[in-house]
């Protein structure tokens, strides 16, 4: 059994933020002990280790314990060919790298239809007649 103290200094974390973790996800972890002492299993540690990890990458504290239920839940079907949770983790990928395309894809998009614009207003300036042109410089956007 470890403390508090031993979990923060694992996690490097203050004892603080273990105590605040441990009351959060209180059902992810064991019960504490009939004198009301904390004590984390290496079970305990691992839930707070992946909580501290998600709240590194900025995820919200109720995702976390969506993703703690979801672990909690892949972890009971062991026939699994991938768990629910790497599955979760692997869409949220997916899905930041499409918007990172998609913002990609916009901003070529706007250029292109820059020098589409440009090339139009070449091509009408050339199509002008020869005297018309004379001492004029060509468009430019």
């Amino acid at each position: 059994m470890l403390t508090p103290g031993q979990v923060a200094n694992s996690l490097n974390v203050s004892p603080a933020t273990v105590r605040r973790w441990s009351a959060r996800f209180a059902r992810h972890l064991s019960p504490q002990t009939p004198n009301h002492k904390r004590a984390y299993t290496p079970d305990d540690l691992a839930v707070l280790a992946r909580v501290r990890d998600l709240s590194a990458t900025g995820t919200p504290l109720d995702q976390i314990d969506q993703a703690l239920n979801v672990t909690a839940l892949s972890a009971d079907k062991s026939t699994a060919l991938i768990s629910l949770a790497d599955f979760a983790q692997s869409l949220q990928f997916a899905r930041d790298q499409v918007a990172s395309l998609q913002a990609r894809l916009d901003d070529q998009t706007a250029q292109l239809e820059k020098q589409t614009a440009r090339l139009d207003a070449l091509t009408a300036w050339i199509a002008l007649p020869f005297y018309k042109r004379i001492g004029k410089q060509p468009p430019s956007q």
